[in-house]
């Protein structure tokens, strides 16, 4: 009766341990939900834009255009589903901007690169945000900080990133000096629109891919 349930126990303890070590192997063919940068990555990127077009203000109803704005970083492929960083941004630059008021000075901080987030994907367009965005503004007496994120979309087609604000992704000023009362004040929500062109490696002439594999 002993050698039974010994037996018993013995082939219970091989079960349990055939299962254990089944288990990873059962699991490790299945790949992670996975961005994908093509054709390389990582990979350089550079970017321009033809009018940028900002609303600032109190309610943002003060235009201001850039007639070009460019940028360049890097792209690079990662695992995840959402909120996944998929690029860094830096540097960001406009020319040529002005207002109702004259001329004004946007300044980008990306000392600490801006980050391209990927959210969803469907048919070849990453819809997404940039965060980490920081902004200088001076005009005449008047001078600003913004920060926040920025709504995007990429389409692999046509190579194209739109960027923009919305409900969700918005710039907010942080700061205002006494020059800007009545212009703009601390808490306003800034408007945003642009699209850029984007090509891989800097410089080149390839329109870079973004694929989410689920």
């Amino acid at each position: 009766m002993r050698r039974s349930f010994r037996k018993l126990a013995m082939a219970a303890g091989a079960a349990v341990a055939s299962v254990a070590f089944a288990t990873p192997a059962a699991t490790a063919g299945v790949a992670a939900p996975a961005w994908t940068v093509g054709p390389n990555s990582p990979e350089t990127f550079s970017a321009a834009s033809g009018l940028v077009v900002f609303g600032w203000g109190t309610n943002a109803l003060i235009p201001m255009t850039c007639p070009s704005s460019a940028m360049r970083g890097n792209l690079t492929s990662a695992s995840g589903t959402t909120n996944v960083q998929v690029g860094a941004i830096a540097p960001l630059t406009w020319s040529g901007c002005s207002s109702p008021f004259g001329p004004v000075g946007p300044f980008a901080d990306t000392s600490t690169p801006w980050k391209l987030m990927a959210n969803s994907y469907t048919t070849g367009v990453t819809r997404g945000y940039i965060s980490g965005v920081k902004l200088t503004f001076r005009m005449l007496t008047c001078s600003m900080t913004v920060s926040g994120r920025l709504a995007t979309t990429y389409t692999n087609s046509t190579g194209e990133l739109k960027v923009n604000n919305d409900s969700t992704y918005e710039l907010t000023v942080g700061t205002a000096s006494a020059g800007c009362a009545g212009l703009t004040a601390v808490g306003d929500n800034w408007a945003y629109e642009a699209l850029y062109s984007v090509t891989t490696p800097s410089g080149g002439t390839t329109k870079p891919s973004i694929v989410y594999t689920p």
